[in-house]
């Protein structure tokens, strides 16, 4: 099934899945590493109100989103609902508390006396915060991995926020819903495998990239 529709699809697939993580990385990681330096009660609340957005419905998400971006919505001057930016916004929202909450969970796991070294030799907070960056690495770029799962295995969203319009938004999730609604197997299965292919190599080389910049 090689051919430049599948192709496009293809590219839009990476296209709404990569730039989310993208943007949920460089808002989320200085998030998490304020957090988590700060620590305290504050940072506990916002843990586990991001821990809790992570079950998010994505019928839900993607309902409000229609509703802000549709015509007579207070965004809907911008033109964006059915379009690929609808989608990546809508996968930032969806992805953003996930990759936060995980990368959370990876600072927790540093050697909590690095901390207090820190302030035993009057490290700026810059400093210290890139000391926790390497140290949890690994596990960020875990995080990044389940992100981009999650975006690129999403239907929901592309669904509501990009209308699935064949040769503009459609995606790989979409276009196996609608291979499959037309009955057409073959074609819906090796889209998943396509699919499937995609999110086991960005994850893989994701991950890999994090370990080899902690060691």
């Amino acid at each position: 099934m090689l051919s430049d529709e599948l192709i496009g699809i293809v590219l839009n697939t990476l296209y709404v899945s990569t730039i989310p993580v993208f943007i949920s990385a460089l808002v989320g990681t200085p998030i998490a590493l304020f957090l988590h330096l700060r620590g305290g009660r504050t940072a506990l609340v916002f843990k586990m109100a991001f821990n809790g957005l992570i079950g998010m419905p994505t019928v839900l998400l993607g309902l409000l989103l229609y509703l802000l971006l549709s015509r007579s919505g207070p965004f809907g001057w911008l033109n964006l609902l059915y379009t690929l930016d609808a989608v990546v916004i809508g996968h930032v929202f969806l992805i953003l508390p996930l990759y936060i909450a995980y990368v959370l969970t990876a600072l927790e796991a540093v050697d909590p006396r690095i901390k207090e070294l820190a302030a035993m030799f009057n490290l700026s907070a810059l400093k210290t915060a890139s000391i926790y960056f390497r140290e949890a690495a690994g596990g960020i770029a875990g995080a990044a991995a389940a992100a981009y799962g999650r975006a690129v295995g999403e239907l929901g969203i592309a669904l509501m926020l990009g209308g699935d319009i064949r040769y503009r938004t459609r995606v790989l999730t979409t276009a196996i819903a609608h291979e499959t609604m037309l009955g057409n197997w073959d074609a819906a299965i090796q889209l998943g495998v396509v699919l499937l292919a995609i999110s086991v190599a960005i994850s893989a080389v994701v991950t890999a990239l994090g370990f080899r910049y902690r060691g």
